[in-house]
């Protein structure tokens, strides 16, 4: 695989995770866009749907979180519980993890646990989930001291 583009999260309210996913974790926000009409009605199998959309572009690297709200789309409303089969979760390199959490405990994020450090492949990584504003799991990972890119 050369690379990963982005990362598509349903949502249900845009404004609320683009303030989580840009204002509380950094990035660039990009949009909203509506999308609608017959190629996204194709593309998402949804007749008649309104799509709207935003993306956070990461402080560095490409990565892009692309932020969907499908409005006249399915009713149904998944567990994102990471135990699911089909559950996925979006692992965000940070730096000042600590401060980071305090910052996001003060908001009303939830945070799952205290954050632990990891073993082999990411021996030294200090690694926590949070909540985003649907549920989903984000991960939140600070590489050790002797891993840190130079700014």
């Amino acid at each position: 695989m050369p690379s990963v583009h982005h990362v598509g999260i349903t949502v249900s309210n845009l404004e609320r995770s683009m303030d989580f996913y840009a204002d509380l974790l950094g990035g660039e926000r990009l949009g909203p866009y509506e999308r609608s009409g017959p190629r996204i009605d194709a593309v998402t199998g949804y007749p008649g749907v309104l799509v709207r959309q935003a993306f956070v572009r990461a402080r560095e690297g490409p990565t892009v979180v692309e932020l969907l709200q499908y409005v006249r789309g399915s009713s149904v409303v998944l567990d994102p519980d990471n135990g699911y089969v089909g559950a996925a979760h979006v692992a965000i390199i940070v730096r000042g993890l600590d401060g980071l959490l305090t910052r996001l405990r003060a908001a009303g994020v939830t945070v799952q646990s205290d954050p632990i450090v990891t073993s082999e492949p990411m021996a030294g990584y200090r690694c926590v989930y949070v909540l985003d504003p649907d549920r989903v799991r984000v991960e939140l990972v600070e590489p050790p001291p002797e891993r840190e890119v130079s700014d």
